[in-house]
């Protein structure tokens, strides 16, 4: 076993985290391709059932789930149970009482504004794509997976799903959960690292969503490209906190940085990654920052139960060569050192750092804060604009400052005097813009994201009349023909704005289904010229 695979607590035995057969991956899919085309998840209901099943083999497993987490990540239960578990537990409660209205047509009203399509009814329908394959993260390896899982199969989705082999014990939970709870034709999981996730991104899926690092993002994006499928990619990138010189409270700004920053020791897409301090408040907030941290876990985090781990050795020293290299200052904030032997990385800030230090290179993924200090908004504005677009902007600020940060700035998600509270928003979208992500999800848009929005039309076959209906074809030649253009047109795509823009036009448009009225003429001159005329001979 490789570094990869180093854990808190001893290694996970290879024999443990059972990694799938090379070979069977093909066939794994297309037993779930078969069972798609059976049409079995066409059944509202039988969607209904397996998200049950799936709620009960999660209480069941709660414990089994929990120890997995700690073991994996050193994630207290306490932190599990606010940061994963209750938050799959409520998006299933969320489906399980709404999915009756989600998945029904929407109605949009026709003839009002065209009138071709008088008559007409129309419905788009959300169906399922096919079979998905969703590849989770190692950060947070329940809700990662499962969020995205439960609105595939909510939709009618055949799903395999790939755990994060760095997070071993909580994939092979994930496993013995689903396999023994839910229906092996719905859902099957895929075990194993680079070679096994490299041949399951041979196979054909329909939709690919994949939560993880840009690099890899790429690799799942060009599959997805190759299939002509869509791809759903949640990222992230170097989310920034800008405290501006107008902020009503320091103290509860200093708390919600550090809880951003701290939480699953920093190992979280949309925890704060760098801080951006007016210069007029700094020595007031960085103070209180230490104060925040000595506060949730005490004066030395190490020996603190609510304090994580870095996943493995190879990430511990990747944040200990950004540290050395940095040329700012680093800000005590406790006597702990670091503990690679332990995993364990100390909160760490990092004073008078520029815009091109180490610290700001990548996203750094750890307790570490580095602080950029500035003296005016557009300043502040422009530093983040100068970088990718990140998966969360947070913003700090009385309400004119902050707006103008959120306008004039791109970022997956905003939010204003507070962190990370935009994932606990299950019934609004989450999802990252440019390097930091492409589509959505959460409540109801993970629905939307793995389903095909079908537009249906339904026009009777006796309207228009023979006579009226052919006025959409050939021919237009010819001086004779040309009303019948001029007419198709106007019932196509009926554009009054001279009409529009009268005091009787404003009062025309009172009238329902007005648009119509610009076809009266034309339409009783095609009945006109439809009938042949007969002439009564004269004797």
């Amino acid at each position: 076993m490789d570094k990869e695979h180093t854990l808190v607590s001893g290694e996970l035995d290879k024999s443990e985290l059972r990694y799938t057969p090379v070979e069977a991956i093909s066939g794994t899919v297309s037993a779930l391709r078969e069972s798609f085309a059976r049409g079995t998840m066409r059944d509202i209901s039988f969607r209904k059932q397996q998200l049950r099943a799936l709620l009960k083999g999660l209480r069941e497993d709660k414990k089994a789930l929990l120890d997995a987490l700690y073991h994996d990540l050193h994630k207290s239960h306490a932190e599990s149970l606010y940061a994963e578990y209750d938050s799959v537990e409520y998006e299933i409660g969320q489906y399980l009482d709404n999915l009756d209205k989600w998945v029904k047509p929407s109605h949009n009203p026709l003839a009002s504004v065209q009138p071709a399509l008088l008559l007409s009814k129309s419905e788009v329908r959300k169906e399922p794509l096919g079979v998905v394959v969703i590849i989770g993260a190692w950060n947070y390896p329940l809700r990662l997976v499962m969020l995205p899982t439960i609105g595939a199969i909510a939709a009618g989705n055949t799903v395999v799903l790939k755990p994060s082999e760095l997070a071993p014990h909580t994939a092979q939970a994930l496993q013995n959960m689903i396999t023994r709870c839910m229906d092996s034709s719905v859902i099957r999981v895929v075990q194993g690292g680079v070679k096994e996730s490299t041949e399951l991104l041979k196979e054909k899926f329909d939709h690919y969503f994949y939560t993880g690092s840009g690099s890899v993002g790429r690799i799942v994006a060009r599959a997805a490209a190759d299939n002509l499928a869509g791809v759903t990619l949640e990222l992230g990138g170097k989310s920034p906190a800008i405290v501006h010189a107008d902020v009503s409270d320091l103290v509860p700004t200093a708390f919600r940085i550090m809880w951003s920053k701290l939480a699953n020791s920093g190992q979280t897409c949309v925890a704060t990654d760098y801080l951006l301090i007016h210069r007029s408040i700094k020595d007031k907030l960085v103070p209180l920052l230490v104060e925040a941290v000595a506060g949730m876990y005490g004066k030395s985090p190490k020996e603190s139960p609510d304090y994580g781990r870095i996943i493995n050795a190879r990430h511990w020293n990747r944040l200990m060569d950004a540290l050395n290299a940095t040329e700012g200052t680093q800000i005590a904030v406790t006597d702990d050192l670091p503990d690679e032997g332990d995993l364990y990385f100390p909160p760490t800030i990092v004073d008078g750092v520029r815009p091109g230090d180490s610290l700001m290179k990548d996203e750094l993924f750890g307790p570490i804060l580095p602080i950029i200090t500035y003296d005016t908004l557009e300043e502040a504005i422009s530093l983040v604009n100068s970088r990718d677009q990140p998966l969360a902007l947070y913003v700090f600020a009385k309400s004119d400052s902050a707006e103008a940060v959120v306008t004039r700035t791109r970022s997956g998600s905003a939010t204003v005097n507070d962190t990370m509270f935009i994932l606990a928003s299950m019934s609004n979208p989450f999802g990252g813009v440019g390097p930091s992500g492409v589509g959505r999800y959460q409540g109801k848009h993970t629905l939307d994201t793995f389903s095909h929005h079908r537009h249906v039309m339904k026009r009777p076959i006796w309207f228009p009349t023979p006579g009226v209906d052919t006025i959409r074809g050939p021919p237009f030649a010819g001086k004779e023909n040309s009303w019948k253009l001029d007419l198709s047109r106007q019932m196509v795509y009926p554009s009054l704005w001279s009409l529009r823009d009268s005091v009787l036009g404003k009062l025309v448009t009172l009238i329902p289904f007005w648009r119509s009225l610009v076809i009266i003429p034309g339409f009783v001159r095609a009945l006109v010229q439809s009938k042949p005329v007969v002439r009564r001979r004269k004797d």
